[in-house]
């Protein structure tokens, strides 16, 4: 039988490192031992000859545990019992083609007859009082202090990594761009919380969580996800709402969602400024409070709009996008507000909604805020104070639920003090402001955003790019990216129109980016040259003498740069031309000016 190829934990192998009494052993996918150390034979009371292929079940009382086994659970400090004797076990599941093939079981001790274990898997989960589906059910089980010491394949598929990435750290770090866990306040109060949304990597789920109870003392806490995505919830209810049992009495319901096109996962960096600031968006996220973006063009505000989005609890009804500047001026109002049927010539029958009723109860994108014209700003004032609109053309007023993300370039303080932006929409726009950073504020990030571009267009132009080329890498780490995300990713695309190998090379970068970086290398060399000079008149020369050579040097300069003529010399010193002939003067006549 093939012994499998998932390697030990980090406790196994320091277990098997040390030379203690701990052991290992090698299991397939029915829990029968394929391989095992001496020390695992001696813990379980027989040579390793004797024990190969025998079922561990048949051996040790795994209790609960063996079905956690075979469901791929990981867990740390659970005991199993053998001849009487209580011997605690980390074990890490084996998986292949998505399917458990068997796992590694370390036994590390044998447990004391008065020492109890603080967390037992089967005391703790009939305490919780839920029946658990190990194969549907995402299941995590932490003990009191929040360090995971049991968690299912179902509840790491959330994250997007394996049980073993999960086990052993505490909650907060095991999930990434999640909300913080709630289970560390469930064990605090003792308090169940039953049928809650949560938002965990991208995902919002449906979960309950119990604090685990023995003797009378809290000792840990249990986390089960009901619905791994709380659109099932809604799928449910129409499914029910539409089934002929249920139509008659129900009625017939639509419901047209429109998600947004990413999440804070689709948010590519690992600099602490990206990282804080994805977290601030996940606790913005979760309220309705309006939100202004600000950045420079490119740096990805929309993208930023649409993760909050996604992390909000309108994530499942409209999200819609106005570019302010991009609308002409008297189209603008019944673009925002719609218009009623005759409202102008040319309008349709009927007339037609406006942007804000159709981002009703999900949210509105105002991109380039700041190019929005004083008149509509008035009217923007009132549909957020009021919630409350009239179409272009007259007609009754309309309520409407939405919440405003807005973005700009522009610093909008400044056009407030011109009198160009109203005051009091600034104020009720801005809320919660999120600035992004420029992409040279966070060059680490520059080379991770570059392999998500490679990937996505070796899928569009059917490649296998697989990197940069030395030569093409510095080139763009040097570069100081005026145009952000924006610019590199269509650098990239650029040279996927060249390339012919596995490698992205220098020639095929944009010529201005390889003439940027000659420049900064020739910079580079001047700045070494000047270094050169200035030390070797160091002690040599007086400070006067040192600093008159030196603009007699720039003097000359100026003038061979501008080929002799005297008023653009003077220009490119940033002096007048006065006082460029006096300095002239002064250098070829040895006088003070």
């Amino acid at each position: 039988m093939e012994q499998p190829t998932e390697i030990a934990g980090p406790a196994a192998v320091k277990a098997a490192d040390d030379g203690n009494s701990s052991g290992i052993l090698h299991l397939d996918a029915q829990l029968c031992i394929v391989s095992l150390d001496e020390a695992a034979g001696t813990l379980l009371g027989a040579a390793p000859q004797a024990l190969l292929g025998r079922r561990l079940d048949e051996i040790a009382d795994l209790a609960d545990l063996g079905a956690y086994m075979k469901s791929g659970t990981v867990f740390n400090g659970q005991p199993i019992e053998v001849s009487g004797r209580r011997i605690l076990c980390d074990y890490l599941p084996a998986v292949e083609s998505d399917q458990v093939v068997g796992g590694v079981l370390s036994l590390l001790r044998v447990l004391p007859d008065a020492l109890d274990c603080h967390v037992d898997l089967k005391e703790l989960l009939q305490s919780a009082g839920a029946y658990l589906d190990l194969n549907y059910d995402g299941i995590v089980i932490c003990d009191r202090a929040g360090i995971i010491v049991m968690v299912n394949q179902a509840f790491a598929d959330l994250l997007d990594t394996t049980p073993h990435a999960i086990i052993g750290k505490h909650l907060n770090e095991a999930y990434l761009n999640s909300q913080p866990s709630r289970l560390p306040g469930v064990m605090e109060t003792e308090t169940p919380q039953v049928g809650i949304t949560h938002y965990i990597n991208g995902k919002q789920v449906y979960a309950s969580l119990y604090p685990i109870q023995k003797d009378g003392k809290v000792v840990g806490g249990i986390g089960k996800i009901l619905f791994k995505d709380i659109r099932e919830i809604t799928l449910i209810a129409n499914r029910l709402q539409t089934a002929p049992e249920t139509r008659a009495l129900a009625g017939s319901v639509t419901r047209k969602e429109t998600s947004s096109r990413y999440d804070v996962n689709s948010i590519v960096g690992q600099s602490k400024k990206i990282l804080d600031l994805k977290e601030s968006l996940l606790r913005v996220a979760g309220k309705n409070s309006n939100v202004l973006l600000l950045g420079e063009s490119g740096t990805g505000k929309e993208l930023f709009a649409h993760a909050i989005h996604a992390a909000s609890n309108r994530r499942y009804a409209q999200f819609v996008k106005v570019n302010c500047a991009a609308i002409p001026e008297h189209l603008l109002e019944s673009e925002l507000f719609g218009y009623s049927e005759g409202a102008f010539t040319g309008a349709r029958k009927g007339g037609q909604l406006g942007k804000f009723e159709q981002a009703h109860l999900g949210t509105i994108f105002l991109d380039e805020i700041g190019d929005m014209p004083l008149y509509m700003q008035a009217k923007m004032l009132r549909v957020l104070q009021e919630r409350e609109l009239t179409p272009l053309g007259g007609g009754a007023p309309k309520m409407v639920d939405v919440r405003v993300v807005a973005a700009t370039n522009c610093n909008l303080e400044h056009l407030v003090r011109e009198g160009k932006f109203r005051q009091d929409l600034y104020y009720r726009l801005k809320v919660v402001t999120l600035a992004i950073p420029s992409l040279r504020e966070r060059r680490e990030d520059i080379r991770p955003l570059v392999m998500s571009f490679i990937h996505q267009f070796n899928e569009e132009f059917g490649l296998e790019v697989q990197a940069l080329s030395l030569e093409a890498r510095e080139v763009i780490m040097r570069y100081d990216w005026p145009g952000n995300v924006r610019e590199l990713r269509n650098v990239i695309e650029s040279a996927f129109n060249l390339v012919t190998g596995p490698l992205i090379l220098r020639d095929h970068l944009p010529e201005q980016l390889s003439r940027m970086h000659d420049s900064s290398a020739a910079e580079a060399s001047a700045a070494q040259d000047i270094g050169g000079y200035i030390h070797q008149r160091l002690g040599a020369k007086p400070l006067s003498e040192i600093v008159d050579e030196f603009e007699q040097l720039l003097l000359e300069t100026a003038l061979e740069v501008s080929k002799g003529n005297k008023l653009q010399a003077a220009d490119l010193l940033g002096i007048s031309r006065q006082w460029l002939y006096k300095k002239l003067h002064k250098y070829e006549s040895g006088e003070d000016p």
